[in-house]
């Protein structure tokens, strides 16, 4: 796919970070890689007559670019695929029919009979203060059942193991992946953290191996801990695949803990009878497996921080709930974890009471850190109120990692704030921002859901160009890049894909257009209608999108290779005459493939590849790769259901193929 000077990518090459054992041959993929992309940076020789080799080196040698290059060229991959067994569908486990609006919008959720609604699902009825909203009169449960003759749903579930009883990986969280380059049985895992506190009898956190068709037992537990806390944030992975680091809340003191842990070949536990661990100040010098937990300076806590691991330099970034970032050294090195404490660190972006942080996301190109903010606490949204004369959050930050210097831009977000963390070509120069409600009125008589493109050395109060993807209220998460724009050369043209729609309109998917680097201003073009929830009465949150181009063994390019696009959506999913949803209910949620065309974009009309019914909707989704077995998708469930190969009713971490190759 890319012409790659003075940096050689062979199937099993190892890379040997920060004093980290050489790799095992194979790629780890978490939720990291889904926000630090890098479009074509071109060959040495362009870089040379440029003027800027020693940007392009440090692209090219960067361990996270290595991996996507992996990912995405079929490096390592069999020349056969295994054929993935049929499973029958689950039951509706929601209730349908709910007419009656409870008095006042939630902001985070609401008790709903059948269950708890998934956070970024509200009642659609009260509207966005201070701007009225034009509402529609389509309140009423609609009957949506589709007649028209279906072709095979080609997204099946492969397998579909409990977390236990509301275990999740999270909304806009990630599970994590370890793929061997042939596919293994034994060495593949997929990680999920279950959102749920550590016991005796409840694991916090597990990994399925046996996890192909083929294997057998398929999955299977590779291990299970309890390492004394709740994660209910992304785990990051070493490039080795031997160590995990994540953050969880200690079930002591209720405040967070930086976790890195050790992986032993035979962790042993289960689910419901995990190995339990506690903090060991040796680490890593410690008999695996083994861990240690460092308490956050400042005693904070952190809801929807993921820890961002700079292979490199062997140091972590994270955000909390009181609008610090926070950075630890000698992640996954021969050195014990620290956090640095020492001026400027943590660096506070936001003082404000009201304001937590999102994700941190480091680009080693720029040595900036990019980090936004979104409502937490007392206030009952982002707009400027009778504290302060400005909004109290809804704002992206650059860090200078060096100085700890930070750069604050205009306010993006007025209602609920920038939840998810945002994506970084690091190639291009580039930042892209994910808000759920703008300050306009351009949409449906309100605020417009939007992206915004700012260049990495963005200045004081930039705005960034903007890029409106429907009417604006909910959560907009992180989208996706297509093929196009992976493959156009070194000024990047193609399009970000977004689930857009969080307002008083349906969930709906959405194309942005770039154009040699430059983001097209103003509405994007609408593609299909993914969800039927206002015509439900609810607004509901745009869920992160994940796009990989799979070709075998062959390198996707601009011409070949079958480029996919999975997104899931809250609840109602759209009854499309191919492959619709099954059931609708608020908290019945669906998961979607389609296929983007290698040229022009998802049409209005377009159907998905197939759909599968999910509980609440879905956690982000990580693709594993291209290879002939692990052509599979993995994430968890938001609500309850009955999980199918493990059995019993609770949230479930599910495999599904990719596609049905036929």
């Amino acid at each position: 796919m890319i012409a790659l000077v003075a940096l050689a990518i062979v199937p099993g090459a190892a890379l040997t970070m920060c004093g980290q054992e050489a790799q095992t041959p194979g790629v780890a993929s978490d939720w990291t890689h889904h926000h630090v992309v890098f479009s074509h940076p071109g060959t040495g020789e362009e870089a040379l007559q440029r003027g800027n080799y020693d940007r392009w080196l440090k692209i090219t040698n960067n361990p996270r670019y290595t991996t996507q290059q992996q990912k995405r060229n079929g490096l390592g991959t069999d020349s056969s695929r295994s054929a993935s067994e049929d499973v029958n569908p689950l039951r509706d486990l929601g209730r349908t029919g709910e007419t009656e609006a409870p008095a006042d919008v939630p902001i985070l959720g609401e008790a709903f009979p059948g269950g708890k609604l998934p956070r970024g699902l509200a009642r659609a009825l009260k509207p966005l203060r201070p701007q009225p909203f034009e509402f529609s009169s389509e309140f009423h449960e609609r009957g949506a059942a589709s007649n028209a003759k279906k072709k095979a749903n080609q997204l099946q579930r492969d397998w579909s193991e409990t977390e236990g009883n509301g275990g999740s990986v999270g909304l806009g969280h990630l599970p994590a992946t370890f793929t061997t380059n042939s596919a293994s049985c034994t060495a593949d895992f997929a990680a999920f953290n279950t959102g749920l506190a550590g016991s005796s009898s409840q694991a916090n956190i597990v990994a399925f191996n046996q996890l192909y068709s083929g294997c057998s037992p398929r999955p299977s537990t590779d291990w299970a801990f309890d390492t004394g806390g709740t994660i209910v944030t992304s785990v990051a992975l070493s490039l080795d695949g031997t160590q995990l680091a994540f953050v969880q809340t200690d079930n002591t003191t209720a405040h967070a803990d930086f976790v890195v842990l050790k992986l032993a070949p035979s962790s042993g536990g289960t689910l419901t009878l995990p190995t339990m661990l506690t903090s060991n100040s040796s680490y890593p010098n410690c008999i695996a497996p083994c861990m240690i937990s460092i308490p956050f300076h400042g005693s904070p806590g952190d809801t929807d921080s993921s820890p961002f691991i700079d292979y490199g330099s062997g140091t972590a970034y994270v955000g909390d709930d009181a609008g610090s970032v926070h950075k630890f050294t000698n992640i996954f090195s021969a050195t014990t974890p620290s956090e640095v404490t020492t001026a400027p660190w943590p660096v506070t972006v936001n003082p404000s009471t009201d304001a937590a942080l999102s994700s941190p996301i480091y680009d080693s190109t720029s040595g900036k850190i990019f980090v936004g903010d979104y409502l937490a606490n007392t206030a009952s949204n982002c707009q400027p109120g009778i504290k302060s004369t400005e909004g109290q959050c809804g704002y992206l930050y650059s860090v200078n990692a060096s100085s700890g210097a930070v750069v604050r831009s205009a306010q993006l977000d007025y209602n609920l704030g920038i939840y998810d963390g945002p994506i970084v070509d690091s190639s291009a120069g580039m930042v892209y921002a994910f808000v759920g409600a703008d300050n306009s009125t351009n949409c449906s008589s309100g605020p417009c859901a939007a992206v915004f493109q700012f260049p990495v050395s963005f200045g004081a109060g930039a705005a960034g160009i903007e890029a409106t993807v429907g009417a604006g209220y909910e959560y907009l998460m992180s989208g996706s890049f297509d093929n196009q724009y992976f493959t156009s050369g070194n000024s990047p043209s193609g399009h970000l894909y977004v689930v857009g729609g969080t307002g008083p309109q349906n969930n709906t998917l959405y194309a942005i257009t770039i154009n040699n680097n430059a983001m097209t201003a103003g509405p994007a073009a609408a593609g299909p209608v993914v969800a039927t929830n206002y015509s439900n009465g609810f607004y509901a949150a745009g869920l992160p999108l994940t796009e990989f181009c799979n070709n075998g063994s062959i390198d996707c390019t601009a011409a070949q290779g079958t480029d996919y696009l999975f997104l899931s959506v809250l609840g109602f999913g759209a009854q499309f005459t191919t492959n619709p949803c099954p059931n609708q209910s608020a908290s019945v949620g669906c998961i979607m493939g389609f296929t983007v065309p290698l040229t022009g974009i998802v049409s209005s009309s377009a159907a998905p590849n197939g759909s599968l019914q999910e509980a609440g909707g879905t956690s982000g989704i990580v693709v594993d790769n291209g290879a002939s077995k692990a052509s599979n998708i993995y994430f968890s469930t938001l609500l309850n259901q009955t999980c199918t190969t493990s059995g019993g009713t609770g949230g479930c971490a599910v495999s599904a193929t990719q596609q049905a190759l036929q």
